[in-house]
């Protein structure tokens, strides 16, 4: 049984390996609501993401739900660069992947959706309205950058 020890120590590595991987790594921190009937639930969430190529961008999302029907959800994305307006300050990336939510057990499903992104001078804020297959799951990430 995976308890929340071992989901922070399994994101903790995450970002471990990630910040290792590339020197161009961003890291976030926002609120996530899910509004799947079953679930209806508000998280805080933890991203980071960075760049594969000039065409690609990998980000993983960590969430925790205060929510007794639903505990926390894993995400791992490909995200294409699709559009860069006005010299990076405005992003827009469709984006697809697996999603693992754990309830009474862990369930996986892939994942669609856009991630909107507004470059500040000293924050990134982004908006990630996500699908989820399974239980057909509508996700609305909102946060910041670094």
């Amino acid at each position: 049984m995976i308890t929340k020890k071992h989901f922070l120590l399994a994101f903790v590595l995450l970002l471990g390996t990630l910040y290792t991987a590339h020197s161009q790594v961003k890291f976030g921190a926002g609120l996530r609501y899910n509004n799947n009937k079953i679930y209806n639930a508000l998280g805080i969430t933890g991203k980071v993401g960075f760049g594969i190529g000039s065409n690609f961008d990998i980000h993983a999302n960590a969430t925790y739900y205060f929510s007794k029907s639903v505990s926390w959800a894993i995400d791992g994305d490909l995200h294409y660069k699709l559009l860069n307006v006005n010299e990076g300050k405005f992003i827009l990336n469709p984006f697809a992947g697996l999603n693992f939510t754990y309830t009474s057990t862990t369930v996986n499903s892939l994942s669609l959706g856009v991630f909107l992104k507004y470059e500040a001078e000293k924050l990134d804020y982004f908006v990630e309205p996500r699908w989820i297959l399974n239980d057909n799951q509508f996700v609305l990430t909102v946060g910041v950058m670094l």
